[in-house]
């Protein structure tokens, strides 16, 4: 079946574990790295390490920036406004281990502006207290450079974003949401997120993104082989979509892409 998979239904719950991180794990995380072992020692304390099941919620929008967030382990997302709000976007994803969450809010003290949950089962999470990041500066004169670097990439990504959804037709959108899935090195897209999920991330309702999967798979791009996975069989016409340009017919070899087939999709 084309459509994307749903999920079960949302549990609103957090896990009651929490406990203090190991030194040894600050250490590996970018922000940390640099500090001397007494100070690492000294934030292990204050810091702690929470569980979070399936839509749980780390912080609401609104809410006083009083912790950023490290993710250890999962994946999480972010809503502007709440996630239940028909009008509401899922505009941030990740599951890249070590990944900031809402960092910016805490350095320029203003209110966390989305919503953030878990969208996978026993996601791991780093809670760093605000009251320890000027210490923080303190000890590492290179901190804050790293900081502004980090936000203005943040904030190109979500520009380029908005950009994508307030011009791109829901097909181009589509491609380049599956291109984003593929996993490396494998002709295999794994779309990990649910139906409403995926539609509130592209800004699209579900059967204009369903039709689009369709229309992929029809023309012999992509062929599903089960919930929410895709084989991946015309990469360079995939890839031509993304790019806004004219995908070939089935059979059909694609012309004109530019870059090798691992190359990154903008």
């Amino acid at each position: 079946m084309l459509a994307l998979a749903d999920g079960d239904a949302h549990h609103n719950v957090r896990y009651g574990c929490s406990m203090r991180p190991m030194v040894e794990e600050l250490a590996e995380i970018e922000w940390f790295r640099r500090l001397a072992p007494g100070h690492l020692a000294a934030l292990a304390r204050s810091c702690r390490v929470e569980t979070l099941a399936r839509d749980a919620a780390l912080y609401r929008s609104g809410g006083a920036p009083d912790a950023f967030f490290v993710l250890l382990a999962g994946r999480v997302g972010a809503w502007r406004g709440e996630p239940s709000d028909p009008e509401s976007m899922l505009y941030f994803v990740t599951d890249v281990r070590h990944e900031s969450l809402c960092l910016e809010n805490v350095v320029a003290d203003i209110p966390y502006f989305a919503t953030m949950r878990a969208l996978l089962d026993g996601t791991r999470v780093l809670r760093v207290p605000r009251s320890a990041l000027p210490g923080m500066l303190d000890a590492d004169r290179d901190l804050g450079i790293a900081i502004a670097r980090h936000i203005a990439e943040r904030l190109q990504a979500f520009t380029e974003q908005m950009t994508d959804l307030g011009s791109l037709p829901v097909t181009r959108r589509v491609a380049k949401f599956l291109l984003a899935c593929q996993r490396p090195d494998a002709d295999l897209i794994v779309v990990t997120l649910r139906q409403a999920e995926v539609a509130s991330r592209l800004g699209a309702a579900r059967q204009s993104v369903n039709q689009a999967l369709a229309t992929l798979a029809a023309r012999g791009i992509i062929q599903p082989v089960g919930r929410g996975v895709y084989h991946l069989l015309d990469r360079p016409a995939l890839v031509a979509l993304a790019r806004g340009g004219a995908a070939p017919g089935p059979g059909r070899p694609a012309r004109g892409v530019v870059g090798s087939a691992r190359a990154r999709d903008a």
